[in-house]
C-alpha cells in the first residue's frame, strides 16, 4: 500500500471514518506483528503488542498530524510500546540482530538455489555475530535502516534523534562491521 495511501486513510479515519481505520488495521498488521516479533522473540506476544498499538491510534488519532506520514506516527506508537514492555519487565530485549537469521530465511525468494540460501544464512549469522559487538545504539539504527529498511530519517523520526546524528552512528556502525567482518573472513 501507497504511503500516499495510507496518509488518506489515516486522514479519513482521524475524520471518523471506521471503514478506514479497518482497512489500516488489516492491512498494517502484519507488518507491526513482525516487528513486534523481533523485540519480544514471541508471536502471541508480537500479535498483543500489535494489538495494544492498535487501540492506542485509536484512542490518540486525534494526536496524529494529517501534514505528516501516518506510517512514521504508527511505527513510532509500535515502537514504543514495543519498548515500554521490556522496560517494563515483562520481557527480555532481543534484537533484530538475533532474529536474522530466520528473517534472511523467511525473506528468501521460492525455490532460490540452495547454495545461495546456504551462503545467505552463513552470512547473515556471521552479520549477528558480528553486530553483537556494536554498541546497542548502533545496533538499532543498523538494524531500522539497513535491516527492517527503513528510511534514515525516518528511523531518525522513530528514535527521536537528529538525522545527522543518526547518519554519523549508522556510519561508524557500518565501518566497524565492515572490519568485524573482513577480519573474521581472514581467520575463516
Amino acid at each position: 500500500m501507497s504511503d500516499e495511501l495510507v496518509d488518506r486513510l489515516a486522514r479519513a479515519f482521524r475524520g471518523g471514518d471506521m471503514e478506514s481505520f479497518r482497512f489500516l488495521v488489516e492491512s498494517l498488521s502484519r507488518t507491526l506483528i513482525a516487528m513486534a516479533y523481533r523485540y519480544t522473540r514471541n508471536w502471541e506476544t508480537a500479535r498483543d503488542l500489535t494489538q495494544d498499538t492498535w487501540i492506542r491510534v485509536y484512542e490518540r488519532i486525534d494526536r496524529y498530524d494529517p501534514g505528516r506520514p501516518f506510517a512514521n506516527w504508527l511505527l513510532t506508537v509500535h515502537r514504543n510500546g514495543c519498548l515500554n514492555h521490556l522496560r517494563e519487565g515483562k520481557a527480555r530485549l532481543e534484537m533484530t540482530v538475533a532474529e536474522m537469521p530466520e528473517a534472511a530465511e523467511a525473506e528468501r525468494p521460492r525455490g532460490a538455489n540452495p547454495y545461495s540460501r546456504l551462503e545467505q544464512m552463513e552470512f547473515m549469522q556471521r552479520l549477528r555475530r558480528a553486530m553483537e559487538k556494536l554498541s546497542e545504539r548502533e545496533q538499532t539504527i543498523f538494524s531500522l535502516v539497513d535491516i527492517e529498511h527503513n528510511g534514515q530519517n525516518q528511523a531518525a523520526e522513530m528514535l527521536r534523534i537528529k538525522p545527522a546524528t543518526l547518519r554519523a552512528t549508522l556510519h561508524k556502525a557500518r565501518r566497524k562491521l565492515a572490519r568485524i567482518l573482513r577480519t573474521s573472513e581472514d581467520i575463516s
